[in-house]
């Protein structure tokens, strides 16, 4: 018998495929089992399970197999080839994975450090979280690492450093390596929104990072289908327990319908990520060239000040940029109200081309003050670049500034 270990199989067969244990029948794909309850074949074998003795679904409140299917293979996208293990659980949304995060490491008396220019939504959760639990929120530049350093020293109650990378709506890279490293040296964790790369592209684990949280709704579901949040870590236990029963208690997991939509995104997902970057850098080469527009926000263009480290750090740039119009607010107004071809809304990461601006939609709720001290102005117009012809794209977004 031979004694040589069998090689893993590549990520795309990992997304593309639906590995089946005894829990399912004989089917080529997964049903969405749409069902509230499991039913067991005895009083004894109930009992066991409620005690925690045989492992079974109970509850679709609890765990179900469309969502056990989605949290095995975000487990191994983002841990793939690192030497370790993780526990993903799939939530009802972005920021209910965002909110189980927040609840289960924070407490009352803690602090937790972050970047101004993150998504808006979780700018206004966090604002509110410090005044209704008494959690103190530090925003700071977390490229600064020696005033992120000065606020770990001073502040002996900082429990978790919070990043996004590249940054929403601004395209800021941070450096996840040593952000971590100085988070460890002061005993506090680390997450990442990794939303925009998604782990194709970025790996955050690699780095040493304790939590991954994702915006399934974008480019996992890919097709704006659906709404759905991942939260990832590296402790399995903790997630098993605390996060785990923080989504129990909650109701948030997602249900079978989107958790069977957001697997049919996975299984494409390297395609459409490798079009995505590939599509988005030649229109931010494009616009960079354009006099109407005083800069572009792309990690993938030599002139952004991330440059090397996007470069270290993702695989690919990805597919979201911004751009900001000279011309302000009024021009802004003005090329949302001319594109025909690019559509207007708040979300990103489908495979047509979604263009918004950010100062009056997704980061309205966020003070304009705090917006603007992070590079939120009324010019900058967010861009997410489909899949389709890059020309289609750019002709649009070149009429609309004219």
């Amino acid at each position: 018998m031979s004694t040589r270990k069998t090689k893993p199989i590549g990520l795309s067969s990992i997304l593309s495929r639906d590995e089946m244990n005894d829990k399912h029948p004989g089917t080529h794909t997964v049903p969405i089992y749409q069902s509230s309850t499991f039913i067991y074949e005895s009083a004894e074998k109930a009992q066991q399970v409620f005690r925690g003795e045989e492992e079974a679904y109970i509850y679709s409140r609890w765990s179900h197999p469309n969502a056990e299917l989605v949290e095995k293979k975000m487990e191994q996208l983002e841990c793939y080839g690192l030497d370790l293990k993780a526990k993903a659980l799939v939530f009802s949304s972005g920021m209910a994975a965002i909110s189980a995060l927040f609840q289960s490491v924070l407490k009352r008396g803690d602090a937790v450090i972050a970047q101004g220019n993150i998504y808006g939504t979780t700018v206004d959760y966090l604002n509110h979280y410090s005044k209704e639990w008494g959690v103190e929120v530090l925003y700071a530049d977390l490229k600064n690492l020696k005033d992120v350093e000065a606020l770990l020293r001073q502040k002996q109650n900082v429990r978790l450093v919070y990043i996004e990378t590249p940054s929403n709506p601004t395209l800021q890279c941070y450096d996840l390596s040593k952000l971590s490293g100085l988070a460890k040296k002061y005993r506090a964790l680390t997450a990442v929104d990794n939303t925009f790369a998604t782990p194709y592209l970025q790996q955050p684990f690699k780095w040493g990072i304790d939590f991954i949280v994702h915006s399934g709704t974008k480019y996992l579901n890919g097709h704006g289908t659906g709404l759905s949040g991942f939260l990832v870590g590296r402790n399995t236990g903790f997630i098993k327990k605390e996060v785990w029963k923080i989504r129990k208690l909650n109701g948030t997991i997602a249900t079978a319908f989107e958790c069977w939509l957001l697997n049919n995104g996975l299984k494409t997902l390297p395609l459409r990520m490798e079009q995505h970057s590939k599509n988005a850098l030649f229109i931010a080469r494009a616009l960079e060239k354009h006099p109407a527009i005083a800069k572009v926000h792309y990690p993938g263009l030599k002139s952004h000040d991330d440059f090397n480290l996007a470069k270290k750090q993702m695989r690919l740039s990805g597919g979201v940029l911004s751009f900001e119009l000279k011309g302000g607010n009024k021009a802004a107004q003005k090329l949302m109200n001319k594109i025909r071809f690019c559509k207007l809304t708040a979300s990103l990461g489908t495979t047509d081309t979604l263009l918004q601006h950010p100062a009056s939609m997704s980061h309205y709720f966020v003070p304009k003050t705090q917006r603007e001290q992070f590079g939120i102005t009324d010019g900058l117009i967010r861009l997410s670049v489909g899949i389709e012809n890059t020309e289609d794209i750019l002709e649009d977004i070149l009429q609309a500034i004219k």
